[in-house]
């Protein structure tokens, strides 16, 4: 019996030994198993942007991969240059997911390993003018790579004006410039002679803003002119019309398809907006007999021509009236249409578009001429020879200057003070009677 209780006394010794055995050998390796385990990654551990904590390797590395595909479904990368821009390929970017998740070093955010290819296929597409050579080509790499490295999805634009290792190209060039002369200049105009608007940089510009702000009361007359200058030094450029008005009758101090008439009256104003990331001046200077506007600024990358076509002229009518003395009451001018596009054509001179720009009619304004009364001689009326209307051909002249001209094109009023000009002059001759008279 002693000798059982013994063995049993024994046994329970070394079962307990070898538990206590193996709870702190095997206890041990699953705290390093599960705490220490080089394969899962710790807390605090990204790739990227990418959060892998307590993270296998492979697990890692599937998240990164899913991180990936999505990065490269929802990012484009911009290269503007001047007034062009390209969408970088991306698969100009090499990514290595393996080598990222196993130097990843625990707790913190590591980078993507990615490589970009050669940019200079891409450079040459945005213009023949730019060189790797002429860039500084590591920041903008690095610039490329700052989303990439961090699989952050956006909508990236990089200009690549801010690597140029040449800044002659942002240097201020003259653009286009519009004489004035002097014999239209008057002590309002000439005020504005030494000074310099600025177009800001992707903004839009009102003329009647900036003279309240700037100079306070103009005259409507020189307002026009000074809307005229500046608006055909803008056109020859990529700047959006916005706004623009003209006169009933073409001033004789513009050009057919180049007046800008401003009248804060009329609530008419000159707006246009400066789509480029570089800010324009405009400049005024005393130039002989001539008052010459400028527009000066970084050159622009494409050429703009300014095209005038559709150039059509309508007659003018004669209207009579009868008087005691013949004479000519009201000149009688022709009428006249033409419309205004602006050809798009690339650095190298290949067409890339064109668009109507305005439309311009300034309707014929009718000759009044006072002639002889009519004498009757029994059945026969005698009129002074050659001196006959023909109405029906002044209605379709009318008619066609009308359907001719644009409703979308500009805020012509031409043909309203044209006809007032017409009525008034009829109404202040007393041959004609007066309103609500009773006939005798």
């Amino acid at each position: 019996m002693r000798n059982q209780h013994g063995i049993k006394l024994f046994l329970v010794l070394m079962i307990s030994t070898a538990y206590i055995f193996s709870f702190s050998h095997f206890g041990t390796l699953a705290y390093g198993a599960i705490i220490k385990n080089p394969n899962l990654f710790a807390e605090g551990t990204k790739i990227g942007s990418l959060s892998v904590a307590g993270k296998t390797g492979s697990e890692a590395l599937q998240l990164t991969d899913e991180q990936l595909t999505k990065w490269l479904n929802e990012t484009t990368i911009t290269l503007k240059f001047k007034e062009k821009s390209e969408s970088l390929d991306l698969s100009y970017l090499t990514f290595d997911l393996e080598g990222t998740v196993q130097q990843a070093k625990q707790g913190q955010s590591n980078p993507v390993s990615v490589k970009l290819s050669s940019l200079s296929d891409v450079l040459s597409t945005l213009s023949s003018s730019l060189s790797v050579d002429h860039l500084l080509i590591d920041e903008l790499e690095a610039n490329i790579l700052q989303g990439a490295i961090m699989l952050e999805a956006g909508q990236y634009q990089i200009r690549i004006e801010d690597y140029l290792l040449d800044r002659e190209l942002e240097e201020l060039q003259v653009i286009s410039e519009f004489p004035l002369d002097s014999s239209f200049v008057e002590d309002e105009l000439a005020g504005f002679v030494g000074k310099t608007i600025e177009i800001e940089a992707t903004s839009q510009f009102s003329l009647l803003d900036y003279v309240k702000e700037e100079v306070g009361h103009m005259s409507v007359s020189t307002l026009s002119k000074l809307a005229t200058s500046i608006y055909a030094v803008i056109l020859p450029t990529n700047f959006s019309i916005i706004e623009r008005h003209i006169s009933a009758e073409l001033p004789e101090y513009a050009t057919l398809g180049f007046e800008a008439k401003v009248d804060p009256e009329l609530n008419y104003d000159l707006v246009f907006s400066n789509s480029n990331e570089w800010n324009y001046f405009i400049e005024f200077e005393k130039v002989n007999d001539q008052v010459v506007t400028y527009l000066k600024g970084p050159a622009l990358l494409n050429r703009y021509l300014i095209l005038q076509e559709g150039k059509e002229s309508f007659k003018f009518k004669t209207i009579l009236q009868f008087g005691l003395e013949s004479k000519v009451k009201v000149e009688g001018k022709d009428g006249q249409l033409i419309k205004i596009y602006r050809e798009h054509r690339d650095e190298k001179g290949a067409f890339l578009k064109k668009e109507l720009i305005s439309e311009d009619f300034y309707p014929p304004i009718h000759q009044i001429k006072v002639t002889e009364y009519i004498e009757s001689s029994g059945d026969a009326t005698v009129t002074t020879p050659g001196m006959e209307t023909d109405e029906t051909e002044l209605d379709e002249n009318r008619e066609s200057a009308n359907t001719d001209s644009s409703d979308d094109a500009n805020d012509n009023n031409g043909s309203e003070e044209s006809d007032e000009l017409i009525t008034d002059a009829i109404e202040e001759d007393p041959l004609w009677g007066k309103e609500n008279e009773i006939p005798k």
